[in-house]
């Protein structure tokens, strides 16, 4: 059963696109993504639509994602201004630091942690063209060591796979640390520079005899979780995707409760409203996702007690 979703300071809900200076053409929304794709995108537009905003009929939409070790991104953000997209929907921090380096006017709206790294001071009243949603991330990480921990209670030592040119990993990796260290853990933190880096990543963990690792979601899930099924290592992150595509447990905001702000804040401003009348957006709803069929893989048993106090178990 899934609880109910809160976001801090609420979002407008029905709204529908009715200006008419928008009736002769379609309004165009640019959609830059660094990492994983799914399933920000289909939540995303799913949100839309629910405000009426349907993909080719009241709404077009210019996709475009990269992992932020290519390059792509800031090229991507360029063609998107070049495109004359009316807003631009930046999901996670590589990809809202590409839109702001290629545009000072279009409206960006980001889905990540531009306040925490700074490219939001302030959150009542946005500067500049840039308003959106985030969660407290870094700090729900430090939760998901403690989860991590309770699951595997002989853990000696965690791996922290980070992502170098996200500049996430500053805020994650301080917020994480101290937590590391009251759990009396050793840390290994290796932030990486590409997908390239992974599997010596991977080897790393497994020379140091690491028990568990934590990933950044920009480093791209997919591949991570797989990865560390087939070398049994429990391991989290904190998108529900890691969950679903293999990793052990997720522990972060409900991310469609963020999609439905950030859509809610793209339909208000093709309607007219500037980023600055946009508070940005903070999620208060987290939820804990358990993939029950990993557990079993790697050999180990869930806690009963812990397991009921999951918002989904994939089974």
């Amino acid at each position: 059963m899934r609880r109910r979703s809160l976001l801090a300071g609420g979002t407008a809900a029905g709204l529908t696109l009715a200006a008419p200076a928008l009736a002769q053409r379609l309004p165009r929304v640019g959609v830059l993504v660094s990492g994983d794709p799914e399933p920000t995108w289909s939540l995303f537009r799913k949100a839309m639509a629910d405000l009426g905003l349907v993909e080719g009929k009241t709404v077009t939409y210019e996709y475009r994602a990269a992992d932020s070790a290519s390059g792509r991104l800031d090229a991507y953000a360029r063609e998107l201004v070049a495109l004359k997209v009316d807003v631009i929907v930046a999901v996670l921090s590589p990809a809202t630091a590409a839109a702001m380096k290629a545009t000072t006017t279009l409206p960006i709206v980001f889905n990540g942690g531009a306040p925490i790294t700074g490219a939001v001071a302030n959150v009542a009243r946005p500067e500049g063209n840039i308003t959106g949603a985030f969660a407290p991330s870094s700090t729900l990480a430090g939760k998901g060591i403690q989860l991590l921990h309770e699951l595997v209670p002989r853990l000696a030592s965690v791996g922290l796979l980070l992502n170098a040119n996200d500049p996430f990993h500053v805020p994650l990796l301080r917020d994480v640390a101290p937590v590391v260290r009251a759990e009396k853990l050793e840390m290994v933190a290796l932030p990486l520079k590409s997908a390239d880096e992974v599997a010596a990543a991977f080897e790393t963990l497994a020379a140091r005899g690491v028990g568990g690792a934590m990933v950044q979601p920009s480093l791209g899930l997919r591949g991570i979780a797989d990865r560390a099924l087939r070398l049994r290592l429990p391991s989290y992150s904190f998108r529900r995707e890691y969950a679903e595509s293999g990793g052990l447990f997720s522990y972060g905001a409900d991310q469609a409760e963020i999609n439905r702000a950030v859509a809610s804040q793209v339909s208000r401003l093709l309607k007219g409203a500037r980023p600055a009348d946009l508070p940005v957006q903070q999620a208060t709803k987290v939820e804990l996702v358990i993939n029950q069929r990993t557990a079993r893989a790697i050999g180990l048993a869930l806690p009963p007690l812990f397991v009921a106090r999951a918002d989904e178990v994939l089974d």
